[in-house]
C-alpha cells in the first residue's frame, strides 16, 4: 500500500510540474505580451 500511494504522489507531482511546465512554455502569447 506504501508503495502504492508513493507512486501515485510521484506520478500527481509529475503531472502537476508537466502542466506548470506546459504553461510557462506556451509559444508566443507571454512573451509576445512582454515585448509589445
Amino acid at each position: 500500500i506504501m508503495a502504492g500511494r508513493t507512486n501515485a504522489q510521484i506520478a500527481e507531482a509529475l503531472a502537476t510540474l508537466a502542466g506548470i511546465v506546459a504553461r510557462d512554455h506556451q509559444p508566443g502569447r507571454e512573451d509576445e505580451a512582454r515585448l509589445e
